[in-house]
C-alpha cells in the first residue's frame, strides 16, 4: 500500500523532534525503507495482519465483546511488550498484578505513536499484536543498547481500561489512600482539591504569610509516589524562586504555597490533574529523562500518576 502523504502529513508523522530531515523526498525514502523491511519480515514469517493506511499492521489476538470502545480523548490503561523485528526486547510490562500504564488517546499522547493509534480500534480487555515501522515508533532515536536507530517493532499490547478526567481523579485518589494505608503513613490531611498534606512545621510564629504575588524561595524534592529517587530537586545553595499565584505555576504550587510562613515545611501526595498531567507518555519509562534532556518531551515527570512533593519555605518577599 503506497502512502499518499503530502509534506504537512509527512512532517506530522515525526513527533520526536528535529532528528529527521525535513525534505519530502528524504521522508518518503524513510517511509519506503521501513515499509519494505516490515513487509519482508511479515512475508518471511508467514504473517498476515491487517495493514493500516498509516503504515502499521495489526492482528487482534483476543476480543472482548462486552468491553467499552476506546474513543478520542480517553485516558487508556495498557500492558505491553515491545521488541524489535529481530527479537531484541526493549521492555516487557505484561504483569497485570501491577498498575496499568496510562496515556491519553490523542495525537501526541504516547511514544511509540502506533500503540496509541491502535487504541481507537480496541475495546477494553482486548489484546493486539502490532507491527510498527520506525517512523511510527522511535524513528532514528537511540538509547544505549536498548533502542537502536530506525528500529521496526513488534508490540504485544492489552488495552485494559479507560478513564474520563473524573474517573482518573477517583482512581488516583484510591491509589494514594491505598499507599498511605499499606505503608501505615499517618498525619496526612486531604485538602478540598484532593492533595494529601502532612505538616512537618508550621513555620515562624511571627512574620508575614504568603499571598498572591508573594515571591518565595523554596527547597523541594519531587519523586514518584513510593520512590526515594528524586526526579527534580533543589540544592541547599540554590533554592527555587516561585511567585505565588502565577498562572505559569503548576496548580498544586499555587494551592499549597498560599498562606504559608517562612520555615514552613510540608510533605504532599499530589494527584496528576494538579501537577504534570499535560504531557505525552513514554514507553519504556526508562528513556523519558533522556528524551527530556534532548528536547523531545517538555516535561521530565510522567503524566497520570501521583507524585510526592516535599517543600520548605526558606524566604518570603
Amino acid at each position: 500500500m503506497k502512502r499518499l502523504l503530502g509534506l504537512p502529513a509527512l512532517l506530522t508523522l515525526f513527533a520526536l523532534g528535529s532528528c529527521f530531515p525535513t525534505l519530502e523526498d528524504d521522508l518518503n525514502q524513510v517511509i519506503e525503507r521501513d515499509d519494505r523491511l516490515l513487509k519482508e519480515y511479515l512475508q518471511r514469517n508467514n504473517l498476515t495482519p491487517i495493514e493500516t493506511q498509516l503504515g502499521y499492521y495489526y492482528s487482534k489476538d483476543s476480543e472482548n465483546p462486552t468491553g467499552t470502545q476506546i474513543t478520542n480523548g480517553d485516558i487508556v490503561g495498557a500492558y505491553y511488550e515491545i521488541r524489535t523485528i529481530d527479537g531484541h526486547l526493549i521492555e516487557s510490562y505484561l504483569d497485570e498484578s501491577k498498575p496499568a500504564r496510562l496515556y491519553r488517546h490523542l495525537e501526541g499522547g504516547l511514544i511509540p505513536r502506533a500503540i496509541n493509534f491502535a487504541s481507537g480500534l480496541a475495546k477494553t480487555g482486548e489484546s493486539f499484536t502490532l507491527y510498527i515501522p520506525s517512523y511510527l515508533a522511535y524513528q532514528d532515536y537511540s538509547y544505549q543498547q536498548l533502542i537502536l536507530p530506525n528500529s521496526n517493532l513488534v508490540v504485544k499490547v492489552k488495552y485494559v481500561a479507560k478513564f474520563s478526567e473524573t474517573e482518573l481523579k477517583a482512581y488516583e485518589d484510591g491509589q494514594i489512600q491505598s499507599y498511605l494505608a499499606a505503608n501505615a503513613l499517618t498525619g496526612y490531611v486531604k485538602s478540598e482539591e484532593g492533595i494529601h498534606i502532612k505538616t512537618l512545621s508550621e513555620g515562624a510564629s511571627e512574620g508575614t504569610a504568603t499571598s498572591d504575588g508573594s515571591i518565595v524561595r523554596i527547597e523541594f524534592k519531587i519523586s514518584y509516589m513510593g520512590s526515594e529517587t528524586a526526579i527534580l530537586e533543589s540544592t541547599p545553595s540554590t533554592p527555587t524562586q516561585i511567585t505565588v499565584g502565577s498562572s505559569s505555576n503548576l496548580k498544586f504550587l499555587n494551592l499549597t504555597l498560599k498562606g504559608v510562613k517562612k520555615d514552613a515545611e510540608y510533605e504532599m501526595l499530589v494527584p496528576s490533574h494538579l501537577g504534570f498531567a499535560q504531557s505525552p507518555q513514554v514507553f519504556p519509562f526508562l528513556i523519558r529523562r533522556d528524551l527530556f534532556d534532548k528536547g523531545f518531551v517538555t516535561q521530565v515527570v510522567r503524566p497520570y500518576e501521583p507524585i510526592y512533593f516535599k517543600v520548605k519555605v526558606v524566604e518570603i518577599r
